[in-house]
């Protein structure tokens, strides 16, 4: 019996190390990202983990544990209510609601398109993503932030923004404590899933160009687009619009490329998909400001060899954030505030 005992004890030591790795190592250990270093699993109302500085040599989405990996020191930043922002800013000059792009996946914190926009612009930036529209009207409804001078609602063009459903009462913040936040780590269980994914081979998706094999993308050829939504797309942004307006806020519309559109040729596609171009026709006509950054980027190409999306991750990097800022800030400077 005690020898059973004690090969039970022999057998289960490399699992109880493992699993100590989740209580006493640092976030990010078995991570190849802060992203999901930083990610709340148990809380519904809370994305990330807030109050956090974490600093990771991290790699991209698309080709983490390859040979076309490439390796990146980011800074990550939370709030308090867990938004990637260096401070939190209860009443902002510009609120930007998005998703990743927004958050700035594979991008530092001095690079992401709200502290780029602060220092272009002096003002109040604050950024509540990644996140939908009804999650910026409960925050609102809470208490949690007040309204802004302006809204960017950004979404990238694989989403399909959620109509406006409100709900009879407003979401109880949930429990955010330091004990709350051990318990998330602790539990999801990082050090298995890390174990797991090395011993099967795991590694990112991505689909490596033809013309550049040194460029992934996440579906290549296969990418699908919401032609037949882009009725449907402009409806929901106008309800946005229309919400904005009904509270006296400036609203701007910010849609962003995928990799796949601007690199077309890498692929390669015959030709650049439009529907980008095509949306924004339709929110012209809707009298929606927006920015057709498709086309800014499209005639920074003709003359420019500079990447502006990450080779191995699907999201852009620093210098195309920095077009859009720009772009930004001159567009805000001509609005009516």
């Amino acid at each position: 019996m005690n020898k059973f005992f004690i090969r039970c004890i022999v057998f289960m030591l490399p699992l109880v190390g493992l699993l100590s790795g989740d209580i006493f190592m640092s976030l990010d250990v078995f991570t190849h990202r802060p992203w999901e270093a930083l990610l709340f699993k148990s809380n519904k109302t809370m994305y990330f983990y807030p109050n956090q500085n974490l600093t990771k040599q991290s790699v991209g989405d698309l080709c983490h544990h390859t040979p076309f990996a490439i390796k990146k020191n980011e800074n990550w930043i939370t709030d308090k209510l867990g938004y990637r922002n260096n401070t939190f800013i209860k009443q902002a000059d510009v609120l930007i609601i998005g998703d990743s792009f927004i958050v700035g996946s594979s991008i530092t914190q001095d690079s992401t398109v709200t502290n780029l926009l602060t220092k272009k612009l002096n003002r109040k930036i604050y950024n509540i993503s990644p996140a939908n529209f009804v999650d910026f009207i409960d925050l609102l409804n809470r208490g949690e932030i007040e309204k802004p001078k302006t809204i960017i609602y950004s979404l990238n063009e694989r989403g399909i923004p959620s109509p406006i459903k409100l709900s009879e009462q407003t979401r109880i913040m949930e429990d955010v404590s330091s004990f709350s936040v051990f318990k998330d780590k602790v539990t999801r269980l990082y050090s298995l899933k890390y174990l797991n994914s090395r011993l099967n081979g795991k590694n990112g998706k991505g689909v490596p160009g033809t013309i550049d094999s040194s460029m992934f993308f996440l579906n290549g050829k296969e990418e699908k687009y919401h032609y037949d939504k882009i009725l449907n797309v402009a409806q929901t942004i106008k309800s946005y619009k229309d919400y904005c307006e009904s509270i006296d806020v400036d609203f701007i519309f910010l849609p962003l490329p995928i990799k796949e559109t601007v690199y077309f040729d890498k692929i390669p596609l015959k030709m650049q998909p439009d529907y980008l171009l095509k949306l924004d026709s339709v929110l012209h006509k809707n009298q929606i400001k927006t920015l057709n950054t498709l086309e800014l980027f499209k005639n920074y190409r003709k003359s420019n060899s500079k990447l502006i999306y990450h080779l191995d991750d699907s999201h852009w990097n620093a210098n195309g954030v920095e077009l859009i800022a720009s772009k930004l800030a001159e567009y805000i400077r001509k609005s009516k505030y």
